[in-house]
């Protein structure tokens, strides 16, 4: 069985991206002045490099069947419009191999690690640091740095990985 078709025709590109993002308004918005894609949960945009992407497919996930988008860009990375929003691949430089990495993830992702490990921090202040709690940090770190590799201002989240990292901290002293 062949893989979805690849399409390498700008405004073929263009017309399937603009097509996909109309049907999922709960999820993308499109702002086709800057070029840029909105993620809706997080309300954070996307710049759209059209000379940097080499093709643009249309796929299902292959358990929930669900239809998504693949931008893959001249750059080797590809960025996932879905149900979800923006999905890209989490980047593990700065932390290092992580059990049970997604190949994908998404700033709900994000959010929903971040409200656990605060959580764990703030909820249970007696409870000593353990490696879920490490773990769940640095999961945060590579979603951040996939993020800001694909294109997104992640400034608030850096803002907040700096306030959790403090509360590690404070907590192993």
């Amino acid at each position: 069985m062949n893989g979805p078709e690849l399409l390498r025709d700008r405004p073929a590109q263009r017309t399937l991206l603009e097509r996909f993002v109309r049907e999922r308004p709960a999820a993308l918005l499109l702002d086709s002045v800057s070029p840029a894609v909105m993620d809706v949960f997080s309300g954070k945009q996307l710049p759209l490099d059209w000379a940097g992407i080499e093709a643009v497919a249309e796929a299902r996930n292959r358990d929930s069947g669900a239809p998504y988008l693949a931008l893959l860009r001249d750059d080797g990375r590809q960025v996932i419009l879905a149900d979800v929003g923006v999905a890209f691949e989490p980047l593990t430089a700065g932390t290092g191999p992580l059990p049970g990495l997604p190949q994908l993830v998404c700033f709900r992702d994000f959010a929903a690690t971040a409200g656990r490990i605060e959580h764990l921090l703030v909820d249970h202040p007696g409870e000593p640091m353990t490696r879920d709690h490490l773990d769940l940090f640095l999961f945060l770190v590579a979603v951040v740095d996939g993020a800001r590799a694909v294109g997104f201002d992640v400034g608030p989240e850096e803002r907040r990985l700096a306030r959790i990292l403090g509360e590690i901290e404070a907590r192993s002293a």
